[in-house]
């Protein structure tokens, strides 16, 4: 199972979330202002930068939770966990 580590910059309203798989990587920054990062190795995701946390996102909690799972391909309550503490 995927474990993730969250970080914000209350500063630059961004959150960040990784696996704890490190390296090279390569990013793609959807329309949404989500930044997903890939090993340039093997190509497997291993971070997501959201932009806009606070004034945004917060509000769309259930989208971004939705992101988290189906991109990292782990269970709805794992991405509900992990975005939980940033949203109070």
């Amino acid at each position: 199972m995927t474990e993730f580590k969250v970080t914000y910059d209350q500063r630059a309203d961004v959150l960040y979330v990784t696996t704890g798989s490190n390296g090279p990587s390569l990013a793609t920054e959807g329309d949404d202002g989500i930044v997903w990062r890939y090993l340039s190795a093997d190509g497997r995701l291993v971070g997501m930068t959201v932009l806009d946390f606070e004034s945004y996102w917060k509000q769309h909690l259930t989208q971004l939770t939705d992101q988290l799972a189906n991109r990292f391909q782990v269970p709805i309550d794992l991405a509900q966990t992990t975005l939980s503490s940033q949203a109070r």
